[in-house]
């Protein structure tokens, strides 16, 4: 199988797989479930499934004059997650509560990044890392509620 195609489906498995992990985590009821978290304040849950569905969007977009700013727009998308998620891992780390669906939808990011990180702009992709890290440190919200039980 030709690299291309690989990318192609990488490209569209992993949304799928993030997109479903964002669900799954909506019905959570381990320790994950007294975790909470907004961004410019809107629910970390919802944030992640409309970022999966435009990647997804992007991956199913047919070959164009536009495949230079799709693949542009995928690598700010990418690397300014792949900053987010940074802080949300330490955020989980600092109070020591873990969510596996929130580990394995960053791990989609991780995946998604580094197979498309060939292709990528480095210093597009640099300074949208930076600006996700900028970003949830000025506008993400999160809290750990207590569990009683």
């Amino acid at each position: 199988m030709k690299r291309d195609q690989l990318l192609k489906i990488v490209n569209i498995v992993f949304p799928i797989i993030g997109f479903g992990l964002m669900i799954f985590y909506g019905v959570c009821d381990t320790a994950c479930s007294s975790l909470r978290g907004t961004f410019l304040g809107v629910d970390l849950k919802m944030v992640g499934i409309l970022f999966m569905a435009a990647l997804l969007a992007l991956a199913l977009l047919p070959a164009s004059r536009w495949t230079a700013s799709v693949a542009h727009l995928r690598t700010l998308l990418l690397s300014g997650a792949l900053g987010a998620e940074v802080l949300l891992v330490r955020f989980q780390m600092v109070h020591e509560t873990y969510c596996p669906f929130c580990l394995a939808f960053g791990s989609c990011i991780l995946v998604l990044f580094a197979s498309n990180f060939t292709r990528m702009n480095r210093y597009m992709a640099l300074g949208a890392f930076l600006a996700g890290i900028v970003a949830f440190v000025l506008l993400f919200d999160g809290s750990i509620l207590p569990q009683y039980g």
